[in-house]
């Protein structure tokens, strides 16, 4: 994984992990894998062996390998060992019923799978709690001192990205009810109310939005959003008010497990962002775009709905900030 021990010739030096084609393909759509899209079918790279040279590389090694199994029994994501065809968008996204019918645990096996590589491989990443969130992933992930080619870092976060997006979608779909959805158009997801919700709120006070909420969709919203931005959301005690299920509505957190999900969306396509930047300048270009689709449409207007719908998050000036200088392109600096 230290380099590719076989390359097409027509790719440049300076981007050999890049086909010519990939820079047109990439258009802002919420694919993750596009980093990799539109390569030839037969643009496939070996996965180098590692030596016995470096204790971490056995360790890497059988991380690796764990990952690539654990991201298989999804049915999602990238192939970690090659450059895969990703031309035709719609099988490579997850459709919201897709994710719904995964096993609970799956996406959030394959990210812990894929933390282990990185662990493994030197470059270990803390949890975002207690960390700011707008300072800079090169400065929050510790040691880089990776044995993974710069081609496999990119891919194992722009990966994890993809998967904290798929669980988040998953989380909402799963809780919906007729209370909520995620459309899926055009390679975008799209978080709102159903139809017949929309109507019910019109006639609703806000103060009485949150109390069309079960406690599992509460518990939904608030896990997805601090899944895509680890935002310190939460759901005030109402003392005496019940919610749609008759339940009193009591304080609700984030239930997720932060030594799994150590991080979220928005940082793995930064740490992307940032290595890209310094690689190939037109491929940084082509990832901010795809980031304003996924933090901007997606992810920034979910923050806005669920305030307005009686959620509190007290750092949403933070998260606002940290999003505005993702899709600027400017988060790195």
């Amino acid at each position: 994984m230290k380099a590719f021990e076989r390359e097409k010739s027509h790719c440049s030096s300076r981007y050999r992990w890049l086909s010519i084609r990939a820079r047109y393909c990439l258009l802002g759509l919420l694919v993750i894998g596009f980093l990799w899209g539109c390569a030839d079918p037969d643009q496939r790279v070996d996965r180098p062996t590692f030596g016995d040279d470096d204790g971490r590389e056995a360790k890497a090694q059988a991380a690796f390998l764990k990952a690539q199994a654990a991201i298989d029994l999804t049915g999602i994501g990238i192939d970690l060992s090659e450059l895969s065809d990703l031309g035709n968008l719609e099988s490579i996204l997850a459709s919201p019923a897709q994710l719904e019918a995964l096993p609970e645990t799956a996406i959030q096996d394959a990210i812990g799978a894929m933390y282990s590589v990185l662990d493994a491989s030197g470059e270990q990443i803390p949890s975002a709690e207690g960390l700011a969130l707008l300072a800079s992933p090169a400065r929050a992930t510790g040691s880089t001192d990776s044995i993974l080619s710069e081609t496999d870092q990119i891919l194992m976060h722009i990966n994890l990205a993809y998967f904290y997006i798929s669980d988040a979608v998953r989380l909402l779909q799963t809780e919906k009810g007729d209370l909520f959805e995620v459309g899926f158009e055009d390679g975008q997801y799209d978080f709102h109310l159903t139809p017949a919700a929309e109507q019910k709120f019109k006639n609703l006070q806000s103060e009485e939005y949150i109390r069309q909420f079960s406690a599992e969709q509460r518990q939904a919203v608030i896990d997805a959003v601090v899944l895509l931005t680890s935002a310190k959301i939460k759901v005030l005690e109402q003392p005496g008010v019940k919610d749609i299920n008759d339940k009193l509505i009591q304080d609700q957190v984030l239930s997720i497990d932060r030594k799994v999900s150590r991080q979220d969306a928005l940082f793995h396509l930064d740490r992307g962002l940032q290595m890209a930047t310094e690689l190939a300048p037109d491929l940084a270009k082509s990832i901010n775009e795809l980031n304003k689709n996924v933090a901007d449409v997606f992810t920034e207007k979910m923050l806005d709905k669920v305030t307005e719908w009686g959620f509190t998050i007290t750092n949403k000036e933070e998260v606002g900030e940290r999003i505005k200088k993702l899709i600027s392109g400017t988060s790195s600096q």
